[in-house]
């Protein structure tokens, strides 16, 4: 007996306490890969939020700053001061507030929100004296993964309604929504509303 317990593990132990280590390392290995992804989520989760607060700090300030200035580029094209794109999202709109450069004294800008093909919420503008027929602007990607985004604006019969100016309602190129309803929807985030004010319709 002695002799046999000094031989030391047979083949089939060794072969079984390797099985066993092995299955403790896929183990093992699963766990933490678990735990890696749940801090990846996590992280993209927390990007995406901050992304998506940054968007609203961002459009707040644009609506805050609605001027009631009709956009001449110099080149024939004449808009209202506030308008949207009926056939997909598109909103344009004249904003105050900018620096008072000497190539745009007035600090007026045209702002336009879209969302391009990369699915993005995206933000040009314009100098108020340049033409987007000639330059793209200033370009801001404000959130990825982008489902739909919606600008709903107040109209005369206190309702809501996706074009501006409404339809089957008379407005001068200078009038401004009262009320501006934005919903951004974002893949992972869901939907997320904001009720901004604007100023009186003309």
């Amino acid at each position: 007996m002695s002799r046999h317990s000094e031989g030391g593990f047979t083949l089939i132990e060794t072969v079984v306490s390797m099985l066993l280590l092995a299955v403790m390392s896929v183990l093992s290995y699963q766990a933490v890969d678990a735990v890696l992804a749940t801090n990846e989520r996590s992280r993209q989760g927390l990007a995406e939020e901050a992304s998506l607060q940054r968007a609203w700090q961002i459009i707040g300030r644009d609506i805050m700053h609605l001027r009631a200035r009709p956009f001449v580029d110099g080149l024939g094209m004449r808009e209202p001061a506030y308008v949207t794109d009926r056939s997909e999202f598109g909103v344009r709109f004249s904003r105050g507030g900018g620096p008072m450069v000497k190539s745009n004294p007035s600090g007026l800008r045209r702002v336009e929100y879209s969302i391009n093909r990369e699915q993005q919420l995206q933000r040009q503008s314009w100098a108020i004296t340049q033409s987007p027929r000639q330059s793209e602007g200033s370009i801001l990607i404000l959130m990825d993964n982008v489902d739909e985004v919606v600008f709903e604006h107040l109209t005369k019969d206190f309702f809501y309604s996706p074009d501006w100016p409404p339809i089957n309602e008379t407005h001068s190129l200078s009038s401004l929504p009262k009320m501006i309803r934005v919903t951004i929807t974002v893949d992972g985030l869901g939907e997320s509303s904001r009720l901004f004010p604007g100023l009186v319709a003309q």
